[in-house]
């Protein structure tokens, strides 16, 4: 997803979670210009009116085969779960980028016409264009269950800054440490990223998804599309990286062991 969708996203997310409190006129702007709610084990889900509902409830069911894995209607780890909503974890979902930006261009000139400041608050909230492919909305409600959920949870494990452990794992596949985006990974790499608006965090978020989809199987046949970033598609090629393959296979973090269906 484009940069400025993230920052419109992450504005969004100031606006619904920054304020301490709202009057009827503010609230009712945000349900006019993002009517589409729906909670998966109290996790937000909310959409513009022009979002598809069955869209809406593919993203929903997505979500909820991510935090239960195992299919027996409960969260595998409450943990995760409570940081989510305890971090006002939220997919926020337009039909299409315009339908997204126009949204959110008509919510930010009400609240400017109402004097509404908005203060700097962390990531909580992750985009989803809802005409995007399954395998967009496989990544992105993984990002929010990983960067808002896993690493809240765990910060000495999953946390997204240096020192944690799947720093550790990631600095190792992307060939030594580097806080702002080389010119050219080492060739010793195997995951290198080159956009530049992902920073060192947003670098983690992005690691767990390649390194857990690809141990699961979604990146087997999408070599040629994805090894400019990524070179460990498949599950035998993550043996690779031993670092990562023990924190995705230790059983006191539940990490999901298939992948969602559709």
């Amino acid at each position: 997803m484009a940069q400025f969708i993230k920052q419109i996203l992450f504005t969004i997310y100031m606006i619904f979670f920054a304020l301490p409190s709202w009057g009827s006129d503010i609230q009712n702007a945000i349900n006019e210009f993002f009517p589409i709610k729906i909670e998966v084990y109290g996790v937000k889900i909310i959409g513009t009116e022009a979002t598809p509902r069955k869209d809406i409830k593919k993203a929903a069911k997505v979500l909820k085969q991510w935090l239960d894995n195992n299919g027996d209607n409960k969260p595998d780890n409450s943990l995760v779960v409570d940081e989510l909503i305890k971090n006002n974890a939220i997919l926020a979902m337009g039909k299409t980028e315009n339908d997204l930006e126009n949204s959110f261009d008509n919510l930010i000139d009400f609240l400017e016409e109402s004097d509404v400041d908005v203060d700097n608050f962390e990531r909580s909230l992750i985009g989803l264009i809802s005409d995007e492919p399954n395998i967009a909305y496989m990544e992105e409600i993984l990002h929010l269950v990983t960067q808002v959920g896993y690493a809240n949870a765990y910060p000495e494990v999953f946390g997204e800054f240096k020192g944690s452990r799947i720093s550790k794992a990631m600095d190792i596949a992307r060939g030594g440490f580097f806080k702002i985006t080389p010119k050219v990974y080492p060739d010793n790499s195997w995951y290198h990223y080159y956009d530049k608006s992902c920073d060192y965090s947003c670098m983690i978020t992005e690691y767990f998804y390649w390194s857990l989809t690809s141990l699961l199987g979604a990146q087997i046949n999408r070599y040629d599309e994805i090894s400019e970033e990524w070179e460990l598609n498949t599950p035998k090629k993550m043996e690779r990286d031993k670092l990562m393959m023990e924190l995705l296979q230790d059983k006191k973090y539940q990490i999901p062991k298939r992948l969602p269906s559709f």
